[in-house]
């Protein structure tokens, strides 16, 4: 396996080796691999799978193990794209299951292999929520729901991830409270009970995972991305950038991106 690039819904999404990303609503889907040159291009591995799921409207544990994150992003009404990514995925039962539903992928399906893939696919998704808030890469997914007041922890630190994420990390604590119908002291609260830190260095966090991938999607000038994630200047992106990942974007960007059209 080896880092990629997938492009959907005129977005580009960087994969890391062993990620997982699980999407609804994605169209006009390009998988490529992250590679400095053709030589790396040509020995890059990474696989795609589309599968039609048949389950119950709505979801339920039919298909999938009892999880609130799986079951909005499946149940999900709202037309818009939705995907999770799990990362670091490098243990024998996940990739078990991708290798069974690759070689399924290849043959003339017919009623057995329907329904060999949805039982897969099931236990794929289940296989995936084991120590799921290790492998979920919150910053890098965007989850459906908005409603969060009564939402477990899972989904209420993927909507409030996803909403920030977003708007590129700039809103104020006012702002992001309101929009999901709290007050400022206990939305402050809730984010520091999700996430172990302050609202302030959650959206600093955000806003670097951001800037990581501009550097390695995009032509654009150091400038532009300080501006666009709101950074007074280039110094004062500089400055948090190195103080967060140990390098300058610069640097970062010659040692891990990849030179595309802009």
């Amino acid at each position: 396996m080896t880092d990629a690039v997938l492009s959907a819904n005129k977005r580009l999404f960087s994969l890391k080796k062993f990620d997982i990303i699980v999407a609804t609503g994605f169209k006009e889907v390009h998988l490529s691999p992250l590679a400095e040159n053709s030589k790396a291009a040509a020995s890059a591995s990474f696989r795609l799978l589309q599968i039609d799921l048949a389950y119950p409207d709505p979801l339920n544990q039919y298909l999938v193990a009892d999880n609130a994150l799986i079951h909005d992003l499946m149940n999900d009404k709202s037309s818009k794209y939705a995907y999770i990514v799990f990362q670091n995925l490098a243990d024998g039962m996940t990739n078990g299951y991708i290798n069974l539903l690759h070689i399924l992928a290849k043959r003339d399906k017919d009623e057995y292999d329907d329904f060999q893939v949805q039982r897969l696919a099931g236990l794929l998704l289940t296989e995936l929520l084991h120590q799921h808030r290790q492998k979920i890469s919150q910053s890098r997914s965007n989850f459906p729901r908005k409603n969060v007041r009564h939402a477990n922890r899972d989904a209420q630190s993927g909507a409030i991830m996803t909403y920030l994420t977003q708007k590129n990390g700039q809103v104020s604590l006012k702002e992001a409270a309101e929009y999901f119908g709290y007050q400022a002291n206990y939305f402050s609260r809730l984010c520091r009970k999700l996430f172990a830190t302050d609202f302030v260095h959650l959206r600093r966090n955000i806003r670097i995972n951001l800037a990581e991938d501009q550097l390695l999607l995009t032509n654009k000038k150091l400038e532009e991305i300080a501006d666009e994630l709101g950074y007074q200047d280039l110094s004062s992106f500089s400055k948090a950038f190195a103080e967060s990942t140990g390098f300058s974007p610069g640097k970062y960007r010659k040692k891990y991106g990849i030179k595309t059209s802009r």
